[in-house]
């Protein structure tokens, strides 16, 4: 208050006085006082007031008459509206009454004409020298006036009904009455006579021919009418107004006389009252807070410049004089309207002391508010109110940074409460000061209960590797940089304990380290780590199953390769023809050779399911070509068994016998896997059969699926036996029975089965025989069909030369094709024994096709198809990988490497031909 207090000092008041704020804040008011003292009273001139004020009452008086007479012609020419709808809407029914004679038109015809003669009633009436009003008045009710103009109707018609500006029109309107009556004598005539039956009476003729005549004299009667009156109400306009503006010049001047004799009075003072103001002025200011004065009735009498710019105002005379509350009080800061004896002001009056107050809210000029603290001092005048001066200074920074402060907390602390984890916050006592909603959620406790109390009760004490696991005993990693994260353990309201994951901080204040803990509930990253080890744990064992499948699979296809090729080799030899016991001693090693590839197949084939990795691809498939595909496989060995093989087709069972237009039955199945479980089940039907038997293959057709039955009438199972039937390598004592095999097929058969969405039953009894019986879905749409039709052979002549590298670190193997090419004169070999040779001898020579096998001792062959590809002059050679590995992830990688061709071990003679024969023939 340091401007008020140099107001005072300027005021004559002392420099100790200065130092009082009450009293500093007092020193404008008291200015005013010697201003309001100093000046003199103004004199008025009561004649001059006089003559303004019966002029004004002139003026009243003429405005009043002037708006009744107006009033009064507005209501005439409604009625004139009236009078002209009715005698309109009379003609037109008493023309529908001489045309059709109806009762109703005529009743139409009394009831529109009932207005014109009660106007002509009231008319007559007031025409009279002492008129009866209460009939004129009901003359006028009746023909439609409203209630509240009747009374200025009739004076106006009294006053000026002789006088030209009402005669002519009055004369006008008699007419239209006397043409009226004769319309309602000639209807009456006619209607007499109508109801006599008489319609072709004189009357009634005349009153046909006389409606249109008449009704063109009242069009013409009423337009005139309507005219008359319109000028009438024209001239009375131009009176009025007339009188009117002679009436304000009159008071103009004398207005004007008032305010120049006003102004010579007033002239003496306002010199001295100007000067002290603007010394005063010059003194307001001078300060930086706003300050202004208001009289008793709430007008400014005086505003520095610091409130005015603070107010948004140029100069103070925007607001001396005014109302300052209705400018700059006029509602509080939620907007509501303040009346005006609630302001800051008034109050300082009715308590006629000092008020301040922080809370206030000032209106600018443009509409916008702003916050201050403002100060109201009552001002007295010998004891008596004599008005206020009000201080004020603009606080919006003030209460910005205030804002801005409280904002910051609310934000962090919906930042804090906003986060997932569980923030709690502890003092250097360990008591909780900080517990956010999520803290809440993970221990069933609320914040408000929880604050306060000690931490342990939410994370005990608890030992864990020789040191104390709770917040208390990490206080100090938590002083560490980055803090600390620890496994923690937690309690809930339920003493239920849980592991947590805490992140440790700390944070140094005056009164202490304050430690914050994010706490995390990890039971189910603890469940997901067991179970992700547990699931490590099962896919090492699973890829260490595959592994060990795919060497076993390698490790005796190789010897495989050896035994079956040779035998082979030995049948095929033609230089020294094996004898027929050779012949039969080859035969039982490739018996035995083939034999022992199956099971390697078999256990291949029932991993992969087991695993997930084997695929099928469903697809629409034939049922009978398949079928007929799987038996042409088996017939050799049904012939050598002597067992009858025979097709029955569709059985009695069938519900349904319609098929497509090739007249195959179709069933959803992956082509391949399903002709493996056919020649499985139909292998079984002929093995375990009795000598001479006979095997039979049906299905049964129905709606949505087919059932394929493989009967035979062999020995037949047990009971107990069919129970066990799909155990792995489980033959049911059939391996003392010297018929091979592996134990595996029925449990393969079945899981392939149910990878293609089908069924596979087994159903068996002793002496009668054995039924399988494969369910599988039917399918309708033939368009995803493989073609049925073979590839074209590759074979060719054999008199091309072709030049083959072969890749191969194996001398049996190596010896064992060298044997096959034999049989191809025009095929030149060489080998390589490992993958660095092979690239070498590319590079240097490059042949025209390459067979690689998989495992090359320095490299794999996909190692080395890299290699070839990467290089231009090998980039174009033809590579097939010739290798012992049959895992299909080994194939398809092969062939997504540039192999176009994947032969396995046991080398297929034919296979390799082949592909000899193919290159040759290009």
């Amino acid at each position: 208050m340091k401007d008020l207090d140099s107001l005072a000092v300027v005021d004559g008041a002392s420099p100790e006085a200065a130092q009082r704020p009450a009293q500093a804040r007092r020193a404008p008011a008291g200015r005013l006082d010697a201003i309001a003292r100093s000046t003199p009273k103004r004199r008025r001139s009561w004649p001059v007031l006089t003559v303004f004020a019966l002029i004004v009452a002139l003026q009243v008086s003429v405005a009043i008459i002037s708006i009744d007479m107006l009033s009064a012609v507005r209501s005439y020419v409604t009625g004139e509206s009236l009078y002209s709808k009715g005698q309109k809407d009379a003609q037109i029914y008493l023309i529908d009454y001489a045309e059709f004679h109806r009762e109703e038109d005529y009743r139409r015809f009394l009831a529109a004409i009932a207005a014109p003669l009660a106007y002509r009633a009231t008319r007559e009436q007031l025409q009279k020298p002492n008129p009866d009003y209460s009939v004129a008045r009901q003359g006028f009710l009746d023909g439609g006036t409203d209630d509240s103009e009747i009374p200025g109707v009739i004076r106006l018609f009294r006053l000026f009904h002789k006088t030209p500006l009402m005669s002519s029109a009055i004369a006008t309107w008699t007419e239209g009455d006397g043409v009226i009556e004769q319309m309602r004598l000639l209807a009456g005539r006619a209607h007499e006579q109508v109801m006599l039956g008489n319609l072709h009476d004189p009357a009634v003729t005349e009153m046909r021919d006389q409606a249109l005549v008449l009704n063109k004299r009242l069009t013409a009667l009423e337009n005139r009418f309507a005219a008359q009156l319109g000028e009438a109400a024209r001239q009375s306009q131009r009176l009025l107004l007339g009188l009117n503006l002679a009436l304000a010049l009159l008071l103009g001047l004398t207005g004007l006389a008032f305010v120049r004799y006003s102004s010579r009075v007033q002239a003496a003072t306002e010199d001295e009252v100007r000067r002290r103001q603007e010394s005063l002025q010059r003194l307001l200011d001078s300060s930086a807070e706003g300050l202004y004065g208001v009289d008793t009735r709430g007008r400014c009498t005086f505003i520095n410049r610091a409130a005015l710019q603070m107010l948004g105002y140029e100069s103070e005379a925007e607001l001396l004089g005014r109302d300052i509350h209705a400018l700059i009080h006029h509602s509080y800061p939620d907007g509501r309207a303040r009346p005006a004896s609630k302001s800051r002001i008034a109050l300082a009056w009715q308590l006629r002391r000092e008020l301040h107050v922080t809370d206030e809210m000032c209106w600018r000029r443009d509409g916008t508010s702003f916050p201050a603290e403002y100060w109201s001092h009552p001002m007295l005048k010998d004891g008596q109110l004599d008005g206020a001066v009000a201080t004020f200074f603009d606080i919006t920074e003030r209460l910005n940074m205030q804002a801005a402060l409280r904002q910051g907390e609310v934000r962090i602390a919906g930042l804090v409460d906003a986060v997932n984890d569980g923030v709690i916050t502890v003092d250097p006592e360990d008591r909780i000061v900080l517990f956010n909603r999520a803290a809440e959620r993970l221990f069933g406790v609320s914040a408000t209960e929880a604050i306060g109390s000690g931490v342990e009760r939410f994370i005990p004490k608890r030992r864990r590797n020789g040191r104390d696991a709770s917040i208390r005993g990490l206080r100090f990693a938590a002083t560490r940089p980055g803090g600390a994260v620890e496994e923690l353990t937690g309690v809930r309201s339920n003493c239920e304990e849980f592991p947590l994951e805490a992140s440790l901080s700390g944070l140094e204040t005056e009164s202490g380290m304050l430690v914050t803990a994010v706490l995390r509930d990890i039971t189910y990253l603890q469940t997901a780590r067991l179970e992700r080890q547990a699931l490590e744990a099962l896919e090492a064992s699973s890829r260490a199953k595959s592994e060990f499948l795919s060497r076993m699979s390698h490790e005796l296809r190789t010897p495989l390769n050896a035994v079956l090729g040779f035998s082979q080799l030995m049948r095929l030899d033609t230089a020294q023809p094996p004898t027929l016991q050779q012949l039969e001693r080859i035969q039982h090693i490739e018996n035995a050779g083939a034999h022992l590839l199956a099971l390697v197949n078999d256990v291949l084939d029932l991993s992969r399911v087991d695993s997930g990795q084997m695929t099928v691809a469903l697809e629409p498939v034939p049922l009978g070509t398949v079928t007929d595909d799987a038996i042409s496989m088996v017939v050799p060995l049904a012939a050598q068994a002597g067992i009858e093989l025979r097709v029955v087709g569709a059985d009695e069972d069938s519900t349904l016998e319609d098929t497509l237009d090739d007249g195959e039955v179709r069933v959803v199945a992956d082509r391949v896997r399903l002709r493996q479980v056919l020649v499985n089940l139909l292998s079984n039907a002929v093995k375990y059969n009795r000598p001479g038997g006979r095997v039979r293959v049906s299905w049964g057709i129905h709606e949505k699926h087919c059932d394929l039955r493989i009967a035979d009438n062999g020995v037949g199972m047990s009971p107990e036996k069919v129970a066990r039937l799909f155990e792995p390598f489980n033959r049911l004592g059939a391996e003392a029975s010297g018929v091979e095999g592996t134990g595996i097929g029925l449990v393969l058969s079945r899981r392939l089965a149910g990878l293609m969405q089908g069924q596979l039953h087994v159903e068996s009894e002793v002496g009668k025989g054995t039924i399988a019986t494969l369910t599988l879905a039917r399918s309708y749409d033939p368009s995803a069909l493989p073609s049925s039709l073979a590839p074209p052979s590759q074979h060719g002549e054999l008199d091309q030369p072709l030049r083959v590298l072969y890749a191969e670190d194996n001398e049996v193997n190596v010896e064992l094709v060298r044997q096959v090419v034999t049989l191809r004169p025009s095929v030149a070999l060489e080998v390589a024994i490992n993958g660095t040779l092979a690239l070498e001898q590319a590079r240097r020579d490059p042949p025209e096709l390459m067979l690689v096998d998989m495992n090359l001792g320095d490299m794999t062959g996909l190692e080395l198809a890299q290699a070839l590809r990467a290089d231009d002059a090998t980039a174009g050679i033809r590579l097939v990988a010739l290798s012992a590995d049959a895992l299909p992830e080994q194939i398809a990688a092969a062939m997504a490497a540039g192999f176009e061709g994947y032969l396995t071990k046991p080398i297929n003679f034919r296979d390799l031909l082949d592909v000899l024969d193919g290159r040759s023939r290009r």
